[in-house]
């Protein structure tokens, strides 16, 4: 659900997906977009046990279905930077510690308001979190997974692998 040429790049990868607004008969849920239905997607998918991957405005929405807030902030928004990863979170599985990504949306997760219900899974060299997982109890990770990368930018050359792993889930 959302930005269209996120599903176009999905489909030059020859990945199997579907365009759909709702979970009936979602194996795995794509999001891109800060609605309130995403939100509501996204809880419904959480107490299914449905992985969802979260990128750019989606991220906004696991935000807000964690009950977190996010801000703007400024950064280097569509600009390859580093980012450090947790290589133990499987979407992140085979990859180096630390990647080249395209800087997503210009917001940054309040670190004082995440609940212990949410994980920093990927840190920009500033400190900025990239990147969150939900936690299922302490130290143990679930399956919904947060990323504030341009995924479809060649300058995010681990796209391709980390959405692979994702529909391996």
């Amino acid at each position: 659900m959302g930005e269209r040429p996120l599903f176009d790049y999905l489909l030059s990868l020859s990945v199997p997906v579907a365009y759909s607004n709702n979970l009936s008969g979602a194996e795995k849920v794509i999001v891109t977009e800060y609605t309130e239905r995403a939100v509501r997607i996204i809880k419904e998918a959480h107490l299914i046990n449905i992985p969802v991957l979260g990128i750019l405005d989606g991220v906004k929405s696991i935000i807000a279905a964690f009950d977190c807030r996010f801000e703007d902030i400024e950064c280097a928004e569509g600009r390859q930077e580093f980012a450090v990863i947790d290589t133990d979170i499987p979407i992140f599985s085979g990859l180096e510690t630390v990647i080249k990504i395209c800087r997503g949306k210009p917001f940054g997760i309040v670190e004082t308001a995440v609940p212990s219900k949410l994980d920093a899974i990927a840190r920009a060299g500033s400190g900025d979190i990239l990147a969150v997982c939900n936690l299922i109890a302490p130290s143990m990770h679930g399956n919904i997974f947060g990323l504030n990368f341009y995924m479809a930018s060649e300058l995010t050359p681990d796209a391709k692998a980390i959405i692979k792993n994702f529909l391996e889930l």
